[in-house]
């Protein structure tokens, strides 16, 4: 009888401690940290009438800016409208910032 309650002892014991180490090795792994902040969000801005937006920024009508040698972008009546061999743009450099 002793070595009935003895072995059963032992098999608890034996069974808790495999449980509990399996518990442990199945923890998630913790995430890494992002590589930056995106911060609380987009900002809305009011847009100007027959205004346009160009990379989240508001224009207004009639703004234009150059995007490569020659080629300029004009916010034309809510719309963003290309120029090509425009002589306001020569040996312009893109501008993306």
């Amino acid at each position: 009888m002793m070595m009935t309650i003895m072995t059963m002892l032992t098999r608890t014991i034996l069974i808790s401690a495999l449980l509990s180490s399996a518990a442990y090795a199945q923890q998630a792994p913790p995430q890494p940290a992002p590589m930056f902040d995106l911060g609380p969000g987009p900002v809305l801005v009011p847009l100007p009438p027959n205004g346009c937006v160009w990379a989240g920024r508001p224009f207004s009508d009639g703004a234009g800016f150059c995007v490569a040698d020659k080629v300029m972008q004009t916010c034309t009546i809510g719309k963003w409208s290309r120029e090509i061999n425009s002589e306001g743009c020569h040996g312009a450099l893109v501008d993306t910032r």
